[in-house]
């Protein structure tokens, strides 16, 4: 990653594997939490690696806010940010989310 990242400075990738999920559903059972758990892992094998990320939202897939996450080479949170500000500029602008419901 580290060398792709030497040639293509900044990432744009998915935040998950899927739309975000009802609140709680890796508490309803074994199988929920292992769908949620493989869905996260653009989240946590960027983590576990160790590289600055950012996640930028981009719209609402109806009332779910969506976006996309930023990765950047390590010590390169400067482009990260600038990256994320662009996206962002380009983008919808952000609506409030009413979290009960």
């Amino acid at each position: 990653m580290a060398v792709f990242l030497e040639e293509h400075p900044v990432l744009v990738m998915p935040v998950s594997g899927e739309l975000p999920f009802p609140d709680q559903l890796d508490l309803k059972d074994a199988a929920s939490f292992a769908r949620v758990w493989r869905a996260q892992a653009p989240q946590a094998g960027i983590a576990f690696m160790g590289f600055p990320a950012l996640t930028v939202s981009t719209g609402l897939v109806g009332r779910v806010p969506v976006g996309v996450q930023v990765v950047v080479g390590r010590y390169r949170e400067d482009l990260c940010l600038s990256a994320g500000e662009a996206i962002e500029a380009g983008g919808t602008p952000p609506s409030p989310i009413d979290p009960v419901g």
